[in-house]
């Protein structure tokens, strides 16, 4: 038997064929690639946002704007009023509690002057406080009608440990208007009408006092004089005028200037006179008056 022929050399490789596909690496499990830590981070910023957007955060100390409708705006009061708060009894008697000792306090002023000398001396009504409202409607004929006035308290403290000043020397006048007399030292005080005296003539003529409602025109304003008295606080207070007109109601808050008044009892303090003589503030007991 002839042995059989060896295989000879294959064909040669073609150059122009392309090479077989070779087989990628699989990753390797474990720690995630940083695109994909990335992509992750940008997702929880995302959530984040939407969520602060849809839901804002405010703090206690920054209560939500009041809303207000486009245009509109709040009609104004019927009536015009205005204030007296550095009244005295009679444009003669009155006390003032000043933190000052008396060789630093000036002379006491006449009372047309007296709120220029109070503001220099931070003085603050020692026992009574009178205010004086004026209230005039802003047309002739339709009237407003005023219905109660109420007393607010704004904080009551122990009365102020300073000296009292007073503004007279005994003095006292002869005609005392009708007037609402407040009482701060009551849990809720109350403007309650008070009749008045005439003592200039050779009688006394008792003023009687007229409570709400009052009616006001342009042409017949009224006058309300509010006496606040205490001698157990140092009391911080405003009054509430209520109104109607043209089927409108409202209330308005009466203050000092935006901030409310301020009487303070003179009980067991230091009381001082003027000596127009000396020319220096003297003890009550010293001039020979007393209270």
């Amino acid at each position: 038997m002839s042995a059989a022929p060896e295989p000879g050399p294959g064909p040669a490789p073609d150059p122009t064929a392309p090479e077989p596909p070779r087989a990628r690496p699989r990753p390797r499990r474990g720690a995630p690639t940083p695109l994909l830590v990335a992509a992750a981070v940008a997702l929880v910023l995302l959530a984040l946002a939407a969520a602060l957007l849809g839901h804002p955060t405010r703090t206690a100390s920054a209560p939500a704007p009041a809303s207000t409708a486009p245009g509109r705006t709040a009609a104004p009061l019927p009536f015009t009023w205005s204030i007296g708060s550095q009244l005295w009894e009679g444009d003669c008697g009155h006390t003032y509690l000043v933190d000052r000792a008396p060789r630093a306090v000036a002379q006491p002023p006449i009372a047309a002057d007296s709120g220029a000398w109070a503001g220099t001396h931070g003085a603050v009504h020692g026992g009574e406080a009178v205010v004086r409202i004026t209230v005039q409607g802003r047309s002739p004929s339709d009237a407003v009608v005023l219905h109660a006035l109420h007393v607010r308290l704004v904080d009551r403290a122990a009365p102020l440990p300073w000296n009292a000043y007073r503004m007279d020397h005994g003095c006292g006048g002869a005609f005392t208007p009708r007037h609402f007399a407040v009482d701060l030292d009551r849990p809720r005080p109350l403007a309650r009408p008070v009749d008045g005296l005439d003592a200039s003539g050779a009688e006394v003529r008792k003023i009687p006092a007229v409570s709400f409602p009052y009616k006001v025109t342009s042409s017949d304003p009224e006058e309300l004089l509010v006496s606040a008295r205490t001698a157990g606080c140092d009391c911080r207070w405003y009054l509430e005028l209520e109104w109607s007109a043209g089927g409108r109601t409202g209330a308005v808050r009466i203050t000092d200037g935006g901030k409310p008044f301020r009487t303070s009892g003179t009980r067991g303090r230091p009381a001082y006179v003027h000596d127009s003589v000396e020319g220096r503030w003297i003890t009550d007991s010293d001039s020979g008056q007393t209270g």
